[in-house]
């Protein structure tokens, strides 16, 4: 017996034969049958339809679209429905980024049996992407802590807290969105602070814009504002959080020199803003300005349009950098 027949045996609940499922619905099997033809006739006229989720498939799940030209329209609709209604975007993702770090043996634990939620899978993702920091990335972060268990750091480029919070649901590390880390880098004291063993994360944030309510706010991993006692954070690291709110009147983004904050704008036009023109996304307007974007709560969604104002301009020839600081 193959695995995948195993499979089927153990769990018959997921075997679904959408034909009884219908028959279920109708008393007599001659409006079973009609039922049947109908919705056969109208699956068989949806093309336009059809070739949308043959886009979403291939722009947001990863799918080839010659492969999926090899299937009919039916087969097309039921892989998408079993996406969205059984594991939702987020969760397949997680699944695919867990299978390609677990192949590439970055996966502490790789009894695949014994997982049994989502945030298991992340957690170990978590632990993996410690693994895939660089010297380089390294250089990118102010590290406060460290011990066998935890890292404490505060990131300076967008693309450190990317590394630093993967795995998490933290907008700051939104692969979409650099306005939300730049607008929390520039308002205040942004803090990740990482368990080196579980792999949990737990982000820190102060705000020390006074034309702000004042905000001090703890988020766990996926996102959720928690009170500081929740967070599971040891004493000296909460001492050490504290000292930092109560003593630095820098924001992650004032730490950087004028070059160095150069650099990251540049990096921006070329990798993200020069990207997202050439796929046909981009809002109308200047590139974000440094200077006036605004910080949100962690959950908000809507972005301004901005330009940017950074005054020295670093050398576009050879020392022009490739990543972000």
């Amino acid at each position: 017996m193959s695995k995948i027949e195993e499979l089927k045996k153990q769990n018959p609940t997921l075997i679904i034969d959408v034909v009884d499922i219908i028959g279920q619905l109708f008393d007599k099997s001659k409006y079973t049958e009609m039922a049947v033809n109908l919705i056969k006739n109208k699956t068989s006229n949806q093309n336009s339809h059809v070739e949308e989720i043959v886009n979403e498939l291939t722009r947001e799940y990863g799918f080839k679209k010659e492969d999926l030209k090899l299937k009919s329209n039916q087969e097309i609709i039921n892989i998408f429905k079993v996406i969205s209604d059984y594991f939702g975007y987020n969760n397949f993702n997680v699944i695919k980024k867990f299978i390609e770090l677990n192949e590439r043996k970055l996966i502490v634990n790789n009894d695949l049996t014994s997982y049994k939620t989502f945030d298991e899978l992340e957690l170990q993702m978590s632990l993996a992407s410690l693994k895939l920091i660089d010297k380089e990335m390294q250089k990118q972060v102010q590290k406060l802590y460290e011990t066998d268990e935890w890292l404490v750091i505060k990131p300076l480029s967008f693309l450190a807290s990317k590394k630093y919070g993967s795995s998490t649901k933290w907008c700051t590390t939104n692969e979409d969105n650099p306005e939300y880390y730049l607008k929390y880098s520039r308002r205040g004291i942004l803090i990740y602070c990482i368990n080196k063993i579980s792999g949990d994360k737990v982000a820190a944030f102060k705000s020390l814009d006074e034309s702000y309510e004042k905000e001090t706010s703890f988020w766990n991993l996926v996102d959720q504002r928690i009170d500081s006692l929740e967070s599971g954070l040891p004493n000296e690291v909460m001492i050490l959080i504290k000292n930092e709110f109560t003593n630095t009147k820098q924001s992650n983004w004032d730490i950087l020199s004028d070059e160095e904050k150069n650099k990251q704008v540049l990096w921006l036009e070329n990798e993200y803003y020069g990207k997202k023109s050439s796929r046909g996304n981009e809002v109308a307007g200047e590139p974000m300005n440094y200077e006036t974007a605004e910080p949100r709560m962690m959950d908000e969604v809507e972005m301004p349009v901005l330009s940017r104002t950074i005054p020295i301009r670093a050398p576009r020839f050879d020392d022009t950098p490739t990543q972000a600081g």
